[in-house]
């Protein structure tokens, strides 16, 4: 006997006999192709094996899907100009004196034309209100952008006579390292940056032009009143200092 009739006969032996249903099987798919071949040729303008055409088929929505997966899942929005350019000024050096508790306490506003408090612009600031609580005190300020000024602004500050106590910003515009909160209602979360984007103030003054922000800024108890900003931006740095009794 041959190796081919031995494995028959195994097969037949564990499958019970199909009584020719293979061979109809076979002939009804035969059929079927020579009538599907037909309209493939009408259709396609060419003669493609079913199964070729199938396989095919598969792979297409294959690669789609895994394309449509990819550009859902790996769709990265590039960072904006605003982003790029706060982590620019991010980058710039803190540039405030330390003093001593002797030493007179630098008094420099900064000197403009508009009667803002502070600042020599494009930035500019004037005090407000004053709130107390047991972490220590709150200024509800108001900031001030040029018209002609656009991107981000960064504004940070500190206790000049100690490096370690810096001013704290709390709400809506806040950014940077979270440093602590306060329990007390309109504080919460305390960072120390603030961050105001030029281009989209929270609305106009001054005739309609220029931007304004309504910032609360505190710094902790234990400091001595002397204290330094420095204002950054796309194109200019400014530092003030100034004294405020706590």
């Amino acid at each position: 006997m041959s190796l081919r009739r031995d494995i028959h006969s195994a097969f037949e032996t564990i499958t019970p006999p199909l009584a020719g249903m293979p061979e109809r099987v076979v002939q009804a798919v035969l059929a079927e192709n020579k009538g599907r071949r037909r309209k493939e040729t009408i259709v396609f303008g060419l003669r493609v094996p079913l199964a070729i055409a199938a396989t095919f088929l598969l792979v297409a929505l294959v690669a789609a899907a895994l394309v449509t997966w990819n550009a859902v899942h790996n769709n990265t929005v590039p960072a904006g100009h605003v982003l790029t350019g706060l982590q620019q000024l991010e980058a710039r050096p803190l540039n405030l004196p330390t003093l001593k508790q002797t030493d007179v306490c630098p008094n420099n506003p900064g000197v403009n034309s508009l009667h803002y408090d502070y600042g020599s612009g494009p930035v500019y600031v004037d005090g407000g209100s004053e709130t107390s609580t047991q972490w220590g005190n709150y200024w509800d300020v108001v900031y001030f952008t040029a018209p002609s000024l656009t991107g981000p602004v960064l504004i940070r500050g500190r206790d000049l006579m100690s490096t370690d106590r810096k001013v704290v910003f709390v709400g809506a515009h806040a950014g940077g390292p979270s440093i602590g909160s306060d329990p007390v209602p309109g504080t919460g979360v305390q960072h120390t940056e603030l961050v105001l984007d030029a281009s989209h103030p929270e609305y106009k003054t001054n005739g309609g032009t220029y931007g304004t922000w309504h910032v609360r800024q505190g710094m902790s108890r234990g400091w001595n009143g002397c204290f330094g900003f420095q204002f950054d931006g796309p194109t200019f740095s400014e530092t003030i200092t100034g004294f405020s009794a706590p």
